[in-house]
């Protein structure tokens, strides 16, 4: 078997879920492992100023979205992993190296050059609307995909050549292609909710947990609707909301997409997978959240493909979930448009494999 390495980020889970997404799509024909080659001091800062200084990822992602400050950026970042990613090439010997994190894009290419390891590369945009300039530094890739026509189009203005940029879709989980009709009731039985009441999954965990809170407590005034609360690893949130009448609070699990299938709607913060998940379930989002600068372009996705609602003010999320309860046909409009996108997204991504192969053929040409 043929070894792909994919390098991603801990730095949230986004990265992480593309990337055994990636895995999903290859592991049955080629052997694959993920890694994340960078020091803990990245994870730990990314965990403190996610945690309580949104203001500062916000400005530090600004920051670098210019070509300027980007390369500087992958410069500094290259003298700090260059060691470690050179380590894990030669300890893994892939045949193939694949990356859904910006800043292991032209950090890994320079690795690869520098310690004569050098195989095929190729890079999965991690943004659905709006490419971080992070991304576009590097053109020495074998192959760059885009997930979707909005990101397609920004590379090609950029300069990306048609012969290595490729229109990919965006990758999902395989437990989200994989759930029966009946998961909404054998959930449901399962937590002890009623399957004929209008339900909404609920994205929560430890980041901004004390606005998400308020979140679920708004949504509980709305007459008929009963909550799966995912709470992650929480425990407080967990914890303050068992026993309440309509709340199921779940603690973390790998396996999500049952949970988010028994769901009429979806709630959270509009992070891209959860997003996509959400779409491949054939399911419509209401972002309720998003994180500054990275996660703000996705707001305008969902309205353009009209996969579903933007309401930041818990007002309007009370009324508009007041309204979908009693109107299924206002929920209906919106799912003949997620399933379009369904199908498209699902297509696309099957061209992921045969262009695999292909860059696997050229490295040992």
């Amino acid at each position: 078997m043929k070894k792909i390495l994919i390098f991603t980020s801990k730095t949230g889970g986004g990265h992480v879920s593309l990337a055994e997404a990636l895995r999903d799509c290859l592991q049955g024909e080629f052997a694959v492992e993920i890694l994340d080659p960078q020091p803990g001091i990245i994870h730990w800062h990314y965990r403190m100023v996610s945690r309580h200084a949104l203001w500062l990822w916000a400005a530090e992602f600004k920051l670098s979205d210019t070509p300027q400050q980007a390369l500087a950026s992958h410069r500094l970042f290259t003298r700090l992993f260059a060691r470690n990613i050179a380590g894990v090439l030669k300890q893994v010997q892939p045949d193939l190296v694949m990356s859904t994190y910006p800043f292991l894009t032209y950090e890994v290419v320079s690795a690869m050059q520098r310690s004569g390891q050098r195989v095929p590369f190729a890079m999965l945009f991690a943004d659905p609307n709006g490419v971080h300039v992070s991304w576009l530094t590097e053109r020495r890739a074998d192959a760059a995909f885009a997930p979707t026509q909005e990101t397609y189009d920004q590379a090609a203005k950029a300069g990306f050549s048609s012969e290595r940029l490729h229109l990919t879709g965006w990758p999902v989980r395989e437990q989200f292609y994989r759930q029966p009709e009946t998961v909404r009731q054998e959930v449901c039985q399962r937590l002890g909710l009623d399957a004929q009441r209008f339900t909404l999954f609920l994205q929560g965990g430890g980041e901004g947990a004390a606005r998400f809170v308020q979140t679920v407590e708004n949504l509980l005034a709305v007459e008929g609707i009963q909550i799966i609360l995912a709470a992650g690893t929480n425990q407080a949130i967990a914890g303050q909301f068992e026993g309440v009448e309509g709340v199921r609070a779940l603690p973390f699990t790998q396996e999500i997409a049952p949970y988010m299938a028994a769901a009429d709607v979806v709630v959270g913060k509009a992070g891209p997978n959860m997003l996509f998940e959400t779409v491949i379930l054939g399911r419509p989002f209401i972002a309720t959240a998003y994180i500054p600068g990275q996660e703000k372009a996705n707001l305008e996705f969902i309205m353009r493909h009209r996969l579903g609602w933007v309401e930041l003010e818990a007002e309007g999320q009370v009324r508009l979930v007041s309204a979908l309860a009693r109107d299924r046909v206002m929920l209906t409009a919106v799912l003949e448009s997620v399933n379009h996108y369904r199908e498209w997204n699902t297509a696309a991504v099957e061209t992921i494999l045969p262009l695999t192969r292909r860059l696997l053929e050229k490295g040992t040409a």
